[in-house]
């Protein structure tokens, strides 16, 4: 019994410190952007995700070259990825982060 009740307080004292039990997913940064791990840049890539934060390269990590890219959109830059059911728009920010994302229908 011992044992048990020794094993249960390593097992929450590792969870309460994130010692791998429960990994964030990503750290926020002040400028915007985040650090998502390479293990959910993979996520999102098997995915096709993007997510507010990331950076131009892991964008195009994802999505690849955008077909048009707009610069000095108001607070950063567009880029517009071709779809036949509507265009994807990421919009980027100040820091080359992405803030948001819409489909333009023609």
């Amino acid at each position: 019994m011992r044992r048990l009740f020794k094993a249960l307080r390593v097992i929450s004292v590792l969870a309460f410190a994130g010692g791998g039990l429960t990994a964030p997913v990503a750290v926020a940064q002040t400028n915007g952007c985040v650090n998502y791990s390479s293990s959910d840049i993979r996520t999102f890539q098997i995915k096709q995700i993007i997510k507010p934060g990331m950076k131009e390269a892991e964008v195009k990590r994802i999505w690849g070259e955008p077909t048009k890219v707009r610069h000095n959109y108001p607070g950063g830059d567009e880029w517009e990825y071709w779809n036949p059911s509507g265009d994807q728009i990421v919009t980027f920010g100040q820091h080359g982060c992405v803030t948001g994302w819409y489909t333009a229908r023609d």
